[in-house]
């Protein structure tokens, strides 16, 4: 659904579709008479003075899509990748990606340059990547995660929203506030005309069982051998979200550990299995990393159990996820993340 404010009209919308996909983003045209929509698996949808130009809804994708940013003629359009991958279409020339087996971070967001042709992806932890005229941003680490990229109407400054509702500014845009302390998770940063943003917010959900007692404090993952399930914990003890999970009696130990690293894909039994999103936090006794990921996938693409089957073992030690669930603790939990495991 779509819902204007102020002197934004309304143009249309997907409210009364049934769509295949959730939707992730969207990015107004440049003459401010309309708008493009943009679902996960690439699907675009034009409304008023913006028009179609192509789209990823029929190909077969490694990654969902996050974001979508319009050209400076409102001619065309980039949608941003989770793996970094971008698509152009119209007149969007394609200006590089940062998709790669090693990219360290989940992309969360995209933003163009409004003059000339260039646009910046942001991580989940908080690094820039910029590509034809947008400018180098140094980026830094954000320990909520990041959610989204905004520039200013120069392209010389970038905010970059916190999970947190935090704010971290480069170049020439100004810190204006922020919205931590609300109790509410941000997910979206949009530049107005002038030197000011909007913060898009959500409330914390988690739906399910109360975390454990005894789980320890301050912030952090706790996962439930029993109860095949796990919780992400604020640091004020609310619960940003819960979920179920498939993982291995008894594997790990019950104890503290800490999230170590992680990678956008990786693999298991000689490459046969895909493993997205994995979160390692400890090792087994054999020295193997022991992680969170999404349910493994097999070499097209289908995956090797059921969302319906999680919450009881299938694993032979990692824990698995759901492929959307994963994507929210990846970008949750940075490197360094308290894990509490329980019996």
């Amino acid at each position: 659904g779509v819902f204007t404010y102020g002197a934004a009209a309304f143009h249309g919308s997907t409210g009364g579709l049934a769509l295949n996909a959730p939707v992730t983003g969207m990015a107004a045209h440049p003459s401010g008479a309309g708008y493009w929509i943009v679902a996960d698996d690439g699907g675009v949808f034009a409304f008023g003075s913006a028009r179609f130009h192509g789209s990823t809804g029929g190909l077969h994708l490694n990654a969902p899509i996050v974001g979508i940013a319009a050209t400076p003629s409102g001619n065309g359009y980039w949608l941003a990748a989770r793996d970094g991958g971008i698509f152009a279409f119209g007149d969007a020339a394609f200006l590089g990606a940062a998709a790669s087996p090693f990219l360290a971070t989940a992309i969360v967001g995209i933003a163009a340059t409004t003059t000339t042709p260039g646009y910046v992806l942001a991580g989940a932890n908080g690094a820039l990547f910029s590509f034809g005229a947008a400018p180098a941003f140094a980026g830094a680490a954000m320990p909520a995660g990041a959610v989204d990229v905004a520039l200013t109407r120069s392209g010389a400054g970038a905010w970059v929203a916190g999970r947190d509702g935090g704010v971290h500014t480069y170049g020439d845009a100004p810190f204006q506030g922020a919205a931590v302390g609300t109790g509410r998770n941000a997910v979206a940063i949009a530049a107005s005309a002038g030197n000011g943003y909007w913060i898009a917010l959500i409330p914390r959900s988690a739906d399910g069982p109360a975390v454990p007692a005894g789980s320890g404090s301050g912030r952090r993952v706790v996962y439930a051998n029993s109860a095949q399930r796990i919780w992400l914990v604020e640091a004020d003890g609310t619960v940003a979200h819960t979920f179920p999970v498939s993982g291995r009696a008894g594997v790990p130990a019950p104890g503290s550990y800490s999230v170590f690293s992680k990678s956008a894909m990786s693999s298991a039994h000689g490459g046969e299995l895909r493993l997205p999103y994995m979160t390692r936090f400890t090792r087994s006794r054999s020295g193997l990393a022991i992680g969170f990921h999404g349910i493994p996938l097999r070499g097209n693409g289908s995956p090797i159990q059921s969302d319906a089957e999680l919450g009881q073992y299938r694993s032979a030690g990692c824990v698995r996820m759901n492929q959307q669930q994963v994507i929210v603790l990846w970008n949750w939990a940075p490197i360094g993340t308290p894990v509490v495991v329980l019996r």
